[in-house]
């Protein structure tokens, strides 16, 4: 079961007399409580998500616990920034990282960076060259952004999840030293393998904020028990290699029965007894279990192939 083993299933009880957390500065709060007390990145965003009242908390638990995992030591709170102008994809990172001597220079801007505006560490993607194939070598800062020449601009609220704040990010001849370079690729190492990672961690904490609305609302212990057996089987796959396929159609496969649940009569009769501002919150931010689900898909066809 991991190396969380039972505290996991912890959330199937309860704290008792623990207060929802109805605001972000609670959640992350409540989150590095958990971390502090020694609990692992994901059985941290598990704890808190089971005590908040709408999908965006849960989100704002599970993203840090997979920056966490991916990147040992990373402080908090931080954000990834990847996204620019043209994309995400190798080919568009146009942020430079040039030496200049024992130390490097970072110039470009990122145009969509989730939590930005709380973060105190970024951790960027840019690049430092070209590979041999003529294709995009990536490498990976972190750095605080309160550095000189980081400038954060705050975006617009999003349709779906709108309490998770996101920004752009101007680089402007920001000085990099030499031990924040992460080792590594920066896409085979950290972009292309946080998809999975992020996946596994955001979904985990939408199962758990699912168990803690069905205890509240008094549903069926059937039901807990098929929320918890796929919490179960994500703290498993958090511990294999992202990049396997074998990770990829399993949690294909969890994905599949969370996407059945949510659509069945068992959950219109949990949401129909959730309070009504949990419900309307529900309707406008289920969208966010859509997001990327063409990259999965495209994951999953890739391990089919690959495994048979």
């Amino acid at each position: 079961m991991g190396e969380t083993g039972l505290p996991l299933l912890d959330v199937l009880m309860g704290a008792a007399g623990a207060v929802r957390k109805q605001s972000l500065p609670e959640v992350w709060k409540a989150y590095q409580r958990e971390r502090a007390a020694g609990a692992p990145p994901f059985t941290a965003a598990v704890a808190v998500a089971s005590q908040v009242d709408r999908l965006g908390f849960a989100f704002a638990v599970g993203y840090p616990a997979a920056l966490e995992h991916m990147v040992e030591g990373v402080r908090l709170p931080c954000a990834l920034c990847v996204t620019e102008a043209n994309g995400n994809s190798p080919r568009a990172i146009e942020t430079t990282l040039e030496r200049k001597g024992d130390r490097y220079e970072l110039r470009g801007t990122k145009t969509f960076v989730t939590f930005g505006s709380y973060a105190e560490t970024l951790i960027i993607v840019a690049r430092v060259g070209e590979k041999p194939d003529g294709r995009p070598d990536l490498a990976v800062v972190r750095i605080p952004s309160s550095r000189d020449g980081v400038v954060l601009q705050e975006l617009p609220e999003t349709p779906f999840v709108p309490e998770v704040p996101h920004t752009s990010v101007q680089l402007d001849g920001v000085e990099v030293l030499a031990n924040e370079r992460l080792p590594g690729d920066g896409y085979l190492n950290y972009v292309k393998p946080f998809r999975t990672i992020e996946d596994i961690h955001v979904l985990g904490a939408t199962l758990s904020y699912l168990v803690g609305l069905a205890r509240r609302t008094r549903a069926p212990t059937t039901l807990i028990a098929e929320l918890s057996a796929d919490l179960v089987a994500l703290d498993r796959l958090r511990d294999g290699p992202p990049l396997d396929p074998r990770v990829h159609v399993a949690l294909h496969g969890v994905y599949r029965h969370v996407t059945r649940f949510v659509g069945s009569e068992d959950f219109a009769r949990l949401l129909d007894s959730a309070p009504d501002d949990e419900q309307d919150r529900w309707e406008r931010d289920r969208a966010l279990l859509q997001v990327a689900s063409k990259a999965r898909a495209a994951r999953f066809e890739r391990a089919k192939k690959d495994l048979w």
